[in-house]
């Protein structure tokens, strides 16, 4: 007899949780894109707060950023996670996104961030090029979702439940524009805004690879 994969409803979320959540992210075998060492590379962090802000919800939440309005930046004002290109200067990707991440946020090794698991590469181009970029995403846990300062890049940051995420209420379509076409694309209502592309993507994936509900 088959046995269904066991899951985390939204009611049910609490510190106990994310432990599970850690040990099937540690479980988890992500895809690393062939070839991805000869093209621009980008890192990102996915920052689960194990208890979220101090405003009544005490339960599992997400690190989430509002990139600011720069001209010539086509993700201008866009839901995103902290990250950030490879620098020279970076000793891995992983290191870039934890550079990126300080840089956008304050936040850093002081803060009890510990690594829990990665989610698959993604492919992408570089911003005003026609290039690709590989997106390696890397999913850290925190004790205390803290209040945090935005930097120049972070027009807004803020912790999103986790619960959230798997509400099928949250999840409608948007309509994204691409030369004056009208594209419908999936997103999920974030804040008082829309989580799409590639983040949503990630989302998805951290979603799937918990277990926490298959959208």
């Amino acid at each position: 007899m088959t046995t269904k994969p066991e899951r985390i409803e939204p009611e049910i979320f609490g510190s106990d949780a994310l432990d599970l959540l850690s040990q099937r992210l540690q479980n988890y075998r992500p895809r690393r894109l062939p070839g991805r060492q000869w093209v621009a590379r980008c890192g990102v962090i996915l920052l689960i707060a194990e208890h979220g802000p101090d405003d009544g919800t005490d339960a599992p939440a997400l690190l989430m950023m509002r990139r600011a309005e720069r001209s010539g930046d086509p993700w201008s004002g866009h839901v995103s996670f902290p990250g950030g290109r490879v620098d020279p200067s970076d000793a891995s990707t992983r290191a870039a996104a934890l550079r990126e991440l300080q840089e956008e946020t304050g936040l850093t090794s002081a803060h009890g961030l510990t690594p829990i698991g990665r989610l698959s590469d993604l492919l992408t181009r570089e911003h005003g090029r026609r290039r690709p970029m590989v997106v390696s995403p890397y999913v850290y846990r925190t004790p205390r979702a803290l209040a945090l300062e935005p930097s120049a890049e972070a027009a807004k940051l803020w912790w999103e439940p986790l619960s959230h995420l798997v509400d099928p209420t949250r999840r409608q379509a948007m309509v994204w524009r691409v030369a004056g076409v009208p594209i419908p694309v999936s997103s999920i209502l974030v804040s008082d805004a829309r989580l799409w592309g590639l983040s949503l993507m990630m989302t998805n994936e951290l979603i799937r690879a918990t277990k926490l509900k298959v959208p």
